[in-house]
């Protein structure tokens, strides 16, 4: 029969993780089907507690950055998903690039914020929101992803979170700052004044999607591939010129994603060229900024944030471009960076797609 034809898909919540303030919080993932993705929901209300002072703006990457890291695990020990906030809500862009998923309140799709494309909606609210003054809400979604396809094809990366082997953990840490009178930074979501205390009253609900088991193992998916997102870095940047970020090797790598920043600010101009490079002496890939900005453009119909700079090598859906670094001695991505402020923060985050091929056992074997 087949897998599609012998399943159908579900969502379910997970337990609710309350927001505390430098602590990590855990939800147990229900032992149901195949896994599909997580979407973890945030949803809190802002009490700006201002005294004589003011809550002047978001941190630069607020509100995602409330959450330091978030983890999904499995058995204890093996972090299929293992990311930042801000890391989070850039794997959301990536794994929604079909769709809508949203950056910002936005969707992929273009809406009022890239014409042409429909205008913002009461669902744009519903998405997103991150006000400064009391009473405000907050309110983002983030994607963890697992199967790599949406479609008319058996999704890759499926886990059987079903099988009596596998035990699955959300784990969400919240950064141990809200708020602070310094400067705005990546890490504090709230830049205040005087002797105000902002607080946050918030909770997470992750949202499952799952499919349901065949009947018959002859009609269950390919289980021998785990898809997941790790994030490295930060590499300091010490002078302008080429930076050289070393990837990990061992796995077949789908997206490599720079994030930079230079003299405190995310850096959208300063790159003039990227390369990745094999063994040394083979460079697959040689773009420039203006020529890789018009590649996203198609690919996404949209520009990406500021600083973030891309190897997409499933931006075809297809496996065709994945490269599997097993086969190399080693894989450097290397950002060619002129004229930029070397002062104050200024460094490389790294952010790697890949899959990675089980041996012996299936993930999740029943």
């Amino acid at each position: 029969m087949g897998f599609l034809q012998a399943t159908r898909q579900n969502f379910l919540a997970a337990p609710v993780i309350a927001y505390t303030l430098g602590q990590t919080g855990y939800s147990r993932i229900p032992k149901v089907g195949f896994l599909k993705r997580i979407l973890v929901l945030f949803a809190g209300t802002l009490t700006a507690n201002l005294g004589t002072g003011t809550i002047a703006s978001l941190g630069l990457e607020a509100p995602f950055s409330i959450i330091s890291r978030i983890r999904l695990v499995a058995n204890g020990n093996t972090a299929l998903f293992d990311m930042s906030g801000w890391g989070a809500m850039i794997a959301s862009l990536f794994s929604a690039q079909a769709g809508f998923g949203g950056y910002g309140g936005r969707p992929v799709i273009p809406d009022g914020a890239t014409v042409p494309g429909p205008a913002a909606t009461a669902f744009s609210a519903a998405n997103f929101a991150a006000g400064i003054t009391d009473a405000a809400a907050w309110r983002f979604a983030l994607e963890i992803p697992l199967a790599l396809s949406d479609d008319w094809r058996t999704p890759v990366g499926l886990l059987l979170a079903a099988a009596p082997d596998t035990e699955l953990s959300l784990e969400v840490t919240f950064g141990a700052t809200f708020y602070s009178t310094a400067a705005a930074s990546r890490t504090i979501p709230l830049v205040t004044t005087g002797n105000a205390a902002p607080t946050m009253a918030a909770t997470v609900t992750p949202i499952i999607e799952f499919f349901t088991v065949p009947g018959s193992r002859a009609d269950y998916p390919p289980l021998d591939r785990i898809h997941t997102w790790s994030e490295f870095g930060p590499q300091v940047i010490a002078a302008n010129g080429d930076q050289d970020v070393v990837i990990p090797r061992g796995n077949t790598a789908l997206r490599i994603i720079h994030d930079v920043y230079t003299n405190g600010a995310a850096d959208g101009t300063n790159v003039s060229a990227l390369e990745l490079r094999f063994n040394q002496n083979e460079v697959p890939y040689r773009i420039t900024r203006q020529a890789l900005a018009v590649l996203q453009r198609k690919r996404m119909i949209r520009d990406l944030p500021d600083g973030l700079y891309v190897h997409d090598l499933f931006n075809t859906g297809t496996l065709r471009d994945a490269v599997n670094t097993l086969n190399l001695n080693e894989i450097t991505s290397r950002l060619t960076l002129a004229g930029a402020t070397i002062a104050g923060t200024s460094d490389i985050r790294t952010f790697v797609e890949q899959l990675i091929k089980l041996s012996g056992v299936a993930a999740g074997s029943a």
